[in-house]
């Protein structure tokens, strides 16, 4: 029930996190997937784009490179949804399926069928703004159909419908995000694109047609050019996030997340698991077996029909209503005597919580004037009827203006949804019991919450006495971690790296210099010796020791 729960209050950047670590922990082959079916037609997106714009002879074989064009979107359609089908299989710890010729006809028609009407629907859910996460979701759920023998295009719109109403809040917080995400991609490629030829003008000495035009450079050609990198950067991200909402949207009825984590633990544990199944049954006294089997006998209707007639069972039943546990079920009688009114409960509720509503609203009407007041005169009304000369770049500022508000308005809003989940998850974190099974060190993906800070010591302790220096030296180390976690000072997630670690140790205890310098030089000899070819002795290990206790002072 706490798996289920948890999943289902799974947060927007939690799953853009989870998307990030899945999308850096893949193959390179699924990104080379992904990029065989998008590059040929953002290439020829672009040829097009600059062609028909500015070639004089582009009507002749506009209709020919009109139709080419659609076949390599089909063709990046269909590789987007064996790109997603390879994401799917990796996060449910499974292998891709093969594809068979059949399979390969049923991809390419329901891409075929459904994905070109997204420029149609996608524009107009636009125009009214909110349709648009719904149908967004819609087309990107498209992508994860398994194409098997009973997949048709009724099904395949069933199913996507079905998964875009999961968790609309979560899908539109995800939008809004991408969406500022990719304002700030697109600033820094087109930033990006005008400068590198200036750079190497000036360190090569090399001149070229973008450092001839000058700001002639900001055309449409550019734009597109800047969009289409925008897209290849960002789409990846998109499809995996998607990716994981249908996998934990069919997971709900298939259980398909739970049969993923039982595929990733490791043999010991599935064996103890299984003697824990079999003692239990075992454990179980054979009178319950033989008393269902005399139960299923009793319950013979026949033998009902022998035993009980119709008046003892009304007799039977008027008795049980009388109850207490059935009195709710009983019609209320009506209570009026002469001369009692009796108050309306609803009234008295409203008479109850109208003063506490004034003492709420009142502030926020007040607040809501002065932001109004404010606003009115940080873009003052400008008078059309007098031509004033400088109406125009004073009317970009406003509209500049309202523009960063905007921004900063978003920002807060996903920055404090961001410490709010941090703080919820703090609050509802709980440590291993002592009977839990000892992670393995040699795993790179165990995190240091796994155990509290006394486990992983004692963990330790049981690898020097065995001789694996290296593997103590790492659960010192999670010890480390566990306790600045346990202090507050660093939050433990799996994406998370040990220079991550420590540049969010700089910023919340940026007063300690002693810790900052002591735990940079403890990452520094761990990754000397955990990713280097380093030879640990007795020594290196009691100087992590050393190191940890020092830390403990200090944090």
């Amino acid at each position: 029930m706490s798996r289920r729960k948890k999943k289902d209050d799974k947060g927007a950047i939690e799953v853009i996190e989870e998307a990030i670590h899945l999308l850096r922990l893949s193959p390179i082959h699924l990104l080379i997937t992904y990029y065989t079916g998008t590059l040929p037609f953002i290439l020829g997106l672009l040829y097009f784009w600059a062609d028909m714009s500015r070639n004089a002879y582009a009507a002749k074989h506009c209709a020919s490179a009109s139709f080419a064009l659609a076949l390599s979107f089909l063709w990046m359609k269909c590789w987007h949804s064996v790109f997603c089908l390879h994401v799917r299989a990796q996060v449910s710890n499974t292998l891709a399926q093969g594809w068979s010729p059949l399979r390969i006809i049923r991809l390419v028609a329901i891409q075929t069928i459904i994905q070109p009407s997204g420029f149609f629907l996608l524009p107009i859910a636009l125009l009214f703004t909110l349709p648009f996460g719904w149908v967004f979701a819609f087309y990107q759920n498209v992508f994860q159909q398994q194409y098997n023998e009973q997949l048709n295009i009724k099904k395949v719109i069933k199913q996507s419908l079905h998964q875009a109403r999961l968790w609309p809040g979560q899908n539109h917080i995800l939008l809004a995000i991408f969406f500022i995400f990719s304002i700030f991609v697109f600033l820094n490629l087109g930033i990006m694109i005008y400068i590198i030829p200036y750079i190497l003008k000036k360190f090569l000495g090399i001149e070229t047609m973008f450092t001839l035009s000058g700001v002639s450079i900001f055309n449409t050609t550019f734009l597109a050019a800047t969009c289409a990198i925008t897209y290849l950067c960002m789409d990846p991200l998109i499809k995996t996030v998607y990716a994981l909402r249908c996998f934990y949207g069919t997971s709900l009825q298939s259980g398909e997340d739970l049969k993923a984590e039982l595929k990733s633990m490791s043999p010991s544990t599935k064996v103890m698991a299984s003697l824990f199944v079999f003692l239990l049954w075992a454990a179980l006294p054979g009178s319950l077996i033989a008393g269902g089997q005399t139960e299923m006998k009793a319950h013979d209707p026949s033998q009902y029909q022998a035993v009980l007639c119709p008046e003892e069972l009304d007799r039977s039943i008027e008795e049980i209503l009388t109850w207490p546990e059935f009195a709710w079920r009983m019609p209320r009688e009506k209570d009026r005597r002469e001369g009692l009114n009796i108050l309306n409960p609803f009234k008295v509720f409203l008479e109850w919580i109208e003063p506490i509503v004034k003492k709420i609203i009142r502030p926020i009407v007040k607040l809501s004037k002065k932001i109004w007041d404010w606003l009115k005169k940080l873009f003052p009304e400008i008078n059309r009827e007098k031509e004033v000369s400088n109406t125009g770049w004073m009317t970009g500022i406003q509209g500049l203006l309202f523009v960063l508000l905007c921004l900063i308005a978003c920002t807060l809003v996903v920055f404090i949804r961001r410490i709010w989940l941090s703080r919820r998850t703090s609050q509802f974190a709980v440590a291993v019991s002592e009977t839990s099974a000892m992670p393995d060190l040699r795993d790179d993906r165990i995190n240091a919450d796994e155990l509290p800070v006394d486990r992983w010591l004692a963990l330790a302790k049981e690898l020097i006495d065995q001789g694996s220096l290296r593997l103590a030296l790492r659960a010192i180390y999670m010890a480390t971690l566990a306790h600045l976690a346990k202090q507050k000072m660093i939050s433990i997630a799996k994406y998370k790296s040990n220079r991550d670690y420590e540049l969010e140790l700089a910023k919340r205890a940026r007063e300690k210099k002693e810790l900052l310098i002591l735990f940079s030089m403890v990452v520094m000899r761990f990754d000397r010796a955990w990713y280097g070819m380093y030879t640990i002795t007795m020594e290196d290990v009691n100087l992590f020791f050393s190191d940890y206790e020092r830390i403990t002072v200090f944090a």
